[in-house]
């Protein structure tokens, strides 16, 4: 039994049963899909997507401080630490309003013990630190070391992704327009991720999609250490076939210990759309 409680949002991609078998509680980023406000409400991913595809907008916000420190408050009341791991501070204010969520509640209970870590990290990779995390506390690591470590080796936790169209990317004003549409006409399929501080940024482009999955294999097997060791994560935005086709072949190259596929969520779907696609390992920390 950890002397910790684990929380983080919903940026994470992790599936449920994941976050069930650890007890990981999650917060809720906010978003708006057309008209509709949603909290929390498990709206059906698919119908998420089919949502998007016939042309709603959807917009996405930071975890509500009142919730992180109500996460804070349930510990407390347990007798236990908190611990709140956050989606990149280079892509959302969840993690700043989590710290000042954190220094309210620390003046009115300054026996509480309470550690906010800003991941560095979004969707595979920071599912992938949370899960060392807490298989850390889980086997009785002290909750101090644990978010030392966490802090430490955030930036090995690699995540190399790809969109189907620059469109939710310009929306979520992650590229420009100009940027978008010349993509857009020559088929342009870029390779990005989370680079050192936190934040998106293009590795490579290519032409075609066939291409993006080959490039992101290599990339896979060029950045990971010690493969045959790792369970790395492939999610995908309604993307199935695609998904299977990129186990396959990097696998083929990197052996590794084992693969788990899940679905890329509403909050990151909203800013890499229908046939996003990422995958996370552990590399190098020298994300550049």
């Amino acid at each position: 039994m950890s002397d910790a409680l684990v929380f983080t949002d919903t940026a994470c991609d992790l599936p449920q049963e994941t976050l069930d078998e650890h007890g990981i509680g999650l917060l809720h980023m906010p978003y708006t899909l057309g008209e509709e406000q949603h909290l929390g409400d498990g709206m059906d991913i698919d119908d998420f997507y089919d949502t998007l595809r016939q042309g709603a907008r959807s917009t996405t916000a930071q975890v509500r401080p009142t919730d992180c420190e109500a996460a804070f408050r349930s510990a407390y009341e347990q007798g236990k630490a908190a611990v709140v791991v956050t989606i990149s501070s280079g892509l959302s204010a969840s993690y700043d309003g989590a710290v000042a969520a954190r220094e309210r509640f620390m003046a009115e209970h300054p026996d509480a013990h309470v550690y906010v870590v800003d991941s560095l990290a979004v969707s595979v990779s920071q599912g992938l630190l949370l899960v060392e995390m807490v298989s850390q506390l889980e086997s009785g690591v002290p909750v101090e070391e644990v978010v030392g470590w966490a802090e430490s080796n955030r930036l090995r936790a690699n995540a190399v992704f790809t969109v189907d169209t620059f469109e939710y990317l310009v929306r979520g004003g992650r590229v420009s327009a100009a940027v978008g549409a010349v993509g857009g006409m020559l088929d342009v399929k870029p390779v990005l991720h989370v680079d050192s501080k936190g934040e998106l940024a293009v590795l490579k482009k290519t032409r075609g999609r066939k291409r993006a999955l080959a490039m992101l294999a290599d990339m896979t097997c060029e950045r990971m250490i010690e493969p045959a060791r790792q369970t790395v994560i492939i999610n995908h935005g309604q993307c199935p076939e695609d998904a299977a086709a990129l186990e396959r072949l990097f696998t083929e190259r990197c052996p590794v210990a084992g693969v788990r596929q899940g679905r890329i969520g509403v909050i990151i779907g909203t800013h890499v759309g229908p046939g996003g696609l990422a995958i996370g390992f552990w590399g190098s920390p020298e994300r550049v």
